[in-house]
């Protein structure tokens, strides 16, 4: 295995703010496009969750790391296909990007059919992009009440991408909204089970924090650059 010690540094750095400004935020490493190998390296430095994009490119690297590693949690954050939600189901210990009903109806389904108890988060969708899929906040906590309710589901909060921005602070009105929608959710939905605000990535996991996120998600500001092994510790 090639030298991974930048991904180690990266990961000691980010935490080391994590505990400094909020000790229960969750780290969870985006290895998406990245090998088993880097995966490995930011185990030995205490990582267990990670998150993955694409089922097809998730599913050899899974049964690689968890042939070896045990109590490792994998989160599926991209949109997630009809056609692959069974493969999903198997693969994954959270779905962060549930955009649809029709999509937490057919992962409720697989999940019962799987005998399976999922995590789930709904999509927020905080600005009028194009691109962005998910809920708007105008129908999420109604959607909300109706995932609660479905069988093989555990409905565990939100998770949100702000609009892609070179500086940071230009996210903080999205945060702040997906925050307030955060805070409905906990009140409409019973049962203490709403504890995971999924929000901020590289480039802006910081003001995500100081706006309440407890989960961010960060991919190259551990492992570099996707399109060559470089160390990125000046954009944590």
């Amino acid at each position: 295995m090639e030298n991974f010690d930048y991904i180690k540094e990266n990961i000691f750095i980010i935490k080391d703010f994590l505990r400094r400004v909020n000790p229960v935020v969750k780290l969870l490493a985006v290895t998406k496009n990245f090998s088993a190998d880097a995966v490995k390296a930011a185990i030995s430095a205490g990582l267990n969750e990670f998150g993955e994009s694409r089922v097809q490119e998730a599913e050899p690297k899974i049964g690689e790391i968890n042939s070896s590693y045990s109590a490792i949690k994998w989160h599926d954050i991209g949109s997630l296909q009809a056609n692959k939600v069974n493969k999903a189901v198997r693969l994954f210990g959270c779905i962060q990007s549930v955009d649809s009903l029709r999509l937490a109806e057919k992962l409720s389904a697989a999940c019962v059919s799987g005998g399976v108890d999922m995590e789930v988060l709904l999509e927020l969708k905080v600005s009028q992009e194009a691109t962005k899929s998910g809920f708007p906040e105008e129908e999420i906590i109604a959607a909300a009440v109706k995932t609660a309710a479905m069988p093989g589901l555990r409905l565990k909060g939100i998770m949100t991408i702000a609009p892609f921005s070179e500086q940071s602070e230009n996210a903080r009105p999205f945060f702040k909204k997906a925050r307030n929608v955060f805070d409905e959710l906990r009140k409409a939905v019973h049962g203490g089970t709403i504890d995971t605000l999924s929000m901020g990535m590289t480039g802006d996991y910081k003001a995500a924090v100081d706006e309440g996120s407890t989960m961010v998600r960060i991919g190259t500001g551990i492992f570099g650059s996707r399109n060559k092994t470089d160390n990125l510790k000046r954009s944590v």
